[in-house]
């Protein structure tokens, strides 16, 4: 996609897509590849998703308000995005725009994984 300050790996873990992000996630490059890569999911039915953010290095309010609009539009459609290793100036940047408990946020893949098991139907 380009030459985005944003590198974007994914992998499988059973049934939920875990991404790898690398990089800075920021207004008109960042955010619209994490954005473009979350649509393609939704497109795939792939609406179990964990994103790993232990490399992002920068995130800026547009990146967290892409993160929380491609939140919302996975949820609509039954499915849900946890966040993994936030690193503190992440922690920061989410709680000053109060969405910190918008995610729910893993220090640990496998948790989050089973996380996605364990939710009541109906």
């Amino acid at each position: 996609m380009g030459n985005s300050a944003l590198q974007i790996v994914e992998r499988q873990a059973g049934d939920v897509v875990v991404l790898t992000l690398s990089g800075e996630i920021t207004l008109d490059d960042g955010d619209l590849a994490f954005g473009r890569w979350i649509d393609d999911l939704r497109a795939r039915g792939s609406l179990k998703i964990i994103v790993d953010l232990a490399n992002v290095t920068y995130i800026d309010s547009a990146g967290v308000g892409m993160m929380a609009a491609m939140l919302k539009a996975v949820r609509k459609g039954g499915g849900d995005i946890r966040l993994l290793r936030l690193t503190t100036k992440g922690q920061r940047v989410f709680g000053v725009l109060k969405l910190k408990t918008t995610f729910e946020v893993f220090d640990d893949e496998a948790a989050a994984v089973r996380s996605f098991e364990f939710r009541p139907q109906g």
